[in-house]
């Protein structure tokens, strides 16, 4: 997989966002810049455009067709706060570009809250309008829901896990994940860090929500051994492999192959002794308990 980054220029100034913002140099890629990039990476199969926000670059469209034209057979997927989809003409011609996906981050139910996080006032509603703007066009191009786990937002994730599934009916999936401390997330680390075990209720009480209305998701960098084994076949592979880490406490563990392990900052700033191994005798327990359970 190719991942473009096009700049640092961003209409949101996120308090978690893993670049610092506002940005300590203004960087954005040139056209011509970026297409030499893409002619770099076009043999591969997936190629992912993130920012910064790319869609407020005025060239791209020109840059997405030209992704399209030069790896004809990939999967192209644009990482965006959504905010730009609120324009109904914005989004039409966005589609026409032939984008496969976009992923959008949800940070909160509502308004304030969520414009608390991006601290950009009015990025909520056009959040929203804008993920409702590209469902009109469900059958021609996917949109993901990210939602990023700290501690401002954690007990929101059931209130969250509602509004979704009353606001965006079809989508194609959502995906939580807890933040890695970089960046803006690491200037403001005091708010944002939160035990991953402390997150597991609230995480596990919205994925019951998200599941009962039909939905489909995924769990990005949260081990096997925090959450519920029901929800053990959603954790996804590893991501970011040069930024994940697993430690002493997974040798034996028999997940340990497939587990996404946690961000390298998670383990530094707040350590690893939460984590356990997970053994077959544990495995058949486990099991035990909840047919008991039925």
């Amino acid at each position: 997989m190719a991942q473009l980054g096009v700049g640092v220029a961003c209409n949101n100034c996120c308090i978690m966002c893993t670049t610092i913002m506002p940005p300590p140099n203004n960087w954005n890629g040139s056209t011509e810049e970026l297409e030499r990039e893409i002619l770099k990476n076009r043999t591969h199969s997936s190629v992912t455009i993130t920012g910064g926000e790319a869609t407020i670059r005025p060239d791209i469209f020109h840059l997405l067709r030209f992704i399209k034209k030069t790896m004809p057979n990939s999967r192209l997927t644009v990482l965006s706060n959504g905010r730009m989809f609120c324009y109904p003409e914005f989004t039409k011609e966005f589609v026409k570009t032939g984008c496969d996906a976009v992923a959008i981050p949800l940070h909160a139910e509502n308004a304030e809250f969520h414009d608390r996080i991006t601290r950009a006032p009015g990025s909520f509603e056009q959040t929203v309008q804008g993920v409702k703007n590209l469902l009109e066009y469900k059958n021609k191009v996917d949109i993901e829901i990210r939602v990023v786990i700290h501690k401002l937002n954690y007990k929101h994730l059931p209130a969250i896990a509602s509004f979704i599934s009353n606001e965006f009916k079809g989508i194609q999936r959502v995906v939580p994940f807890p933040i890695d401390i970089i960046g803006n997330a690491n200037l403001n680390r005091k708010k944002l860090i939160v035990r991953i075990t402390e997150v597991k209720p609230y995480l596990e009480k919205g994925l019951a929500i998200l599941e009962k209305n039909g939905f489909e998701f995924n769990l990005y960098h949260i081990p096997f051994c925090i959450v519920n084994r029901r929800y053990w076949k959603n954790i996804a592979g590893r991501t970011v492999e040069e930024r994940r880490i697993t430690f002493k406490s997974c040798r034996g563990c028999i997940m340990k192959k497939s587990c996404p392990g946690v961000w390298k900052t998670y383990a530094f700033r707040v350590g690893t002794s939460e984590f356990k191994s997970i053994t077959a005798s544990y495995k058949k327990k486990y099991k035990q308990r909840q047919f008991n359970l039925l």
